[in-house]
């Protein structure tokens, strides 16, 4: 007797009792119902509509599919029949992957996305399809290998026909790999006149503009060489003069637009670099380097044999650490190991090397002693990567590796970026209460500088000729001087003022320094003190804001329960008679073990602070004053816990 597969492949291949046609081949009603929910809501709608002779099953329903080829629509009923996929080959898997989806056939989607990309009869038509369908993954894997084998496709028909949402997305690819930008400004002009003659119109610049649309704006023009530039790219029409002349003074001037100068120039198109095939590029060089890790497969990009780490043939890759041992100088300040304060320095020498390296890597200076531990610089790349750009960042460590777990030091540290030319101040980052101990060992910037502007001459701080720039740190250990407002330790209520001198010098220094006002008073028993910060205001084009607060300083750390509740007014002092304080009301703010410090900040922009119309900025002597009047409602509540 026959199989029940077996049967199956006889009523698909003979058509026997059929009472279905789909004008491809005979078919079963109950079988494809059992598949498809959508061929069961089909049926069930045309069998009101069915002639008395249908019903009777002497003329199978006739049903047309237009929109599936043949070979497609076979291979899926050979899945539903029999479960077999022999017929699914690179030429039809995205047919069957839409008539999977078209009849909801789960099970038939999965195998129609394990053809190999390589295999696919059109990967640009694949690519379409999985962003119609939102398959993310295999999306990723269709741009990964259009981008990778851009050379072969872009001179492809195929390429020809893709809609302008596929030609942004590709162009838009950091990994799009071709010997240079120009290439591929070459391959969106020929996509622009394929589609202007489809659309009847003449490839006039103008109408070349108009069909590219927002993929224009994906070419990165400024990595384009000069000499392509000038003579095929500008002639043609396709940018305006504006356009043009920002991408001239892009290129005179790099850095002075990565750093953002208001009003100087403004350019359209992206100029960070793509992943080039370096062995073949030509013509400006300007590359990105990128790590991108799959789901699944966090060795993706190392085994992946074009990018030459992976030695397929012999399932390898080598590694290699260059070192040089040497012995690290430790210098004593004085015969005293408990000397409080001193000044680091470092050379960074090779800065422009140093620029190249991927995030994480590294500088140490060698160490110092203070207070008879050993203190050093560290300079580390660090990546903002919703823009793509490098950043120092610059970190004082202490390298303590004592026996006593419970040891701490706490300092104050002004972090430095050497001026290298007269008449430029150094960059300045000022940090207060750094708290070092066995877990906090590094305290510093993430963000100090980026290096576009690090590198341009004209801020003073790199050394063109040396190829060098120099950081120091200077640092004092914090004995910090306590004033109790009276002996009673359950005073509630209290004003706290501070004078912030040498303002102007202070506005100029980077995100996130600060001033903490010399003298802590005691409230309800434990010290308080007012902080006040440069803020970055992100949403005013990076503005910067003096932001101050009230600070619980030296809370009772070996209490993790205690909290209380603080009501107050900060204030920004008058510096004129008849003019009134700015006041700014805060109610119920909570003070515990893990918020100690922000539970309210005020922020006022130096702008505003330091206008002389204002009354807050005392220009004769440089200064401002903030105070702070507040109560503490309760020093100590009931267990949380």
């Amino acid at each position: 007797m026959p199989s029940s597969m077996d049967r199956m492949r006889h009523l698909l291949s003979t058509g026997e009792h059929s009472d279905v046609h789909f004008l491809v081949l005979p078919a079963h009603q109950l079988i494809l119902k059992s598949a498809s929910d959508v061929f069961e809501a089909m049926f069930h709608f045309d069998a009101k509509k069915e002639r008395p002779e249908n019903v009777s099953g002497n003329c199978p329903a006739e049903v047309e599919i237009p929109d599936i080829e043949p070979s497609a629509f076979k291979v899926m009923l050979s899945f539903i029949y029999t479960d077999d996929l022999s017929a699914l080959n690179g030429d039809n898997t995205m047919a069957v992957l839409y008539a999977a989806k078209k009849y909801n056939i789960p099970d038939l989607v999965l195998p129609s996305l394990q053809i190999p990309i390589s295999e696919l009869r059109n990967v640009f038509f694949a690519y379409a399809q999985a962003l119609l369908f939102e398959l993310e993954d295999f999306s990723i894997k269709c741009l990964r290998y259009i981008c990778q084998n851009a050379a072969q496709l872009f001179r492809s028909d195929d390429f020809l026909q893709i809609d302008q949402k596929i030609l942004c997305n590709v162009l838009d690819s950091d990994r799009l790999l071709l010997s240079d930008e120009f290439e591929i400004w070459k391959a969106a002009i020929r996509w622009a006149d394929e589609k202007c003659r489809q659309n009847g119109i003449e490839c006039s610049a103008e109408n070349r503009r108009s069909v590219l649309g927002p993929a224009l704006f994906k070419i990165r023009f400024p990595n384009i060489h000069e000499e392509n530039f000038a003579k095929c790219v500008v002639p043609s029409g396709v940018l305006t003069e504006k356009e043009v002349l920002g991408v001239y003074q892009f290129n005179a001037h790099p850095f002075l637009y990565l750093h953002g100068i208001p009003g100087l120039y403004s350019l359209k198109f992206p100029s960070h670099g793509r992943i080039f095939d370096w062995n073949k590029a030509k013509g400006n060089r300007r590359g990105t380097i990128a790590l991108e890790i799959e789901k699944g497969s966090e060795f993706a990009e190392l085994m992946e044999p074009s990018n030459g780490f992976y030695n397929r043939e012999e399932d390898k890759v080598t590694l290699a650490i260059d070192v040089t041992v040497k012995d690290e100088k430790i210098e004593k300040f004085v015969a005293d190991p408990n000397k409080s304060n001193g000044t680091l320095s470092m050379e960074i020498e090779k800065l422009s090397e140093f620029a190249r390296e991927i995030k994480g890597s590294e500088r140490k200076s060698e160490a110092f002693r203070i207070t008879g531990m050993p203190w050093k610089i560290s300079a580390e790349i660090e990546m903002e990567y919703e823009n793509n750009e490098k950043w120092l960042g610059f970190y004082l460590l202490c390298d303590a590796s004592e026996k006593d777990e419970h040891w701490s030091r706490k300092c104050l540290a002004t972090l430095r970026i050497v001026s290298q030319k007269n008449g430029t101040e150094d960059l300045i980052g000022r940090l207060n209460n750094l708290i070092f101990d066995k877990k906090s060992t590094g305290w510093g910037f993430s963000n100090f500088i980026r290096f576009a502007e690090l590198l341009d001459p004209s801020k003073g701080f790199y050394n063109r000729e040396e190829d060098k720039m120099e950081l120091a740190i200077d640092f004092i250990m914090d004995e910090t001087k306590m004033e109790k407002i009276i002996s009673d330790p359950n005073k509630s209520n209290g004003t706290l003022s501070m004078e912030i001198e040498e303002l102007s010098a202070f506005a100029r220094e980077i995100g996130g320094s600060e001033r903490i006002s010399e003298t802590a008073v005691y409230i309800k028993g434990m010290p308080w003190k007012i902080s006040a910060e440069i803020v970055m205001d992100d949403v005013k084009s990076n503005e910067k804001r003096l932001g101050f607060s009230l600070l619980s300083d030296d809370a009772p750390k070996e209490d993790e329960n205690w909290s209380c509740n603080c009501s107050g007014t900060f204030q920004i002092v008058s510096q004129k008679n008849g003019v009134s304080n700015f006041i700014s009301e805060f109610d119920d703010d909570v003070f515990d073990y893990n918020e100690n410090k922000w539970a309210y900040l005020y922020s006022i922009s130096f702008a505003e602070l330091m206008d002389p119309e204002k009354s807050f900025y005392d220009q004769s002597e440089d200064k401002v004053t903030l105070a702070i009047e507040f109560t503490v409602n309760e020093a100590k509540p009931e267990d949380k816990s």
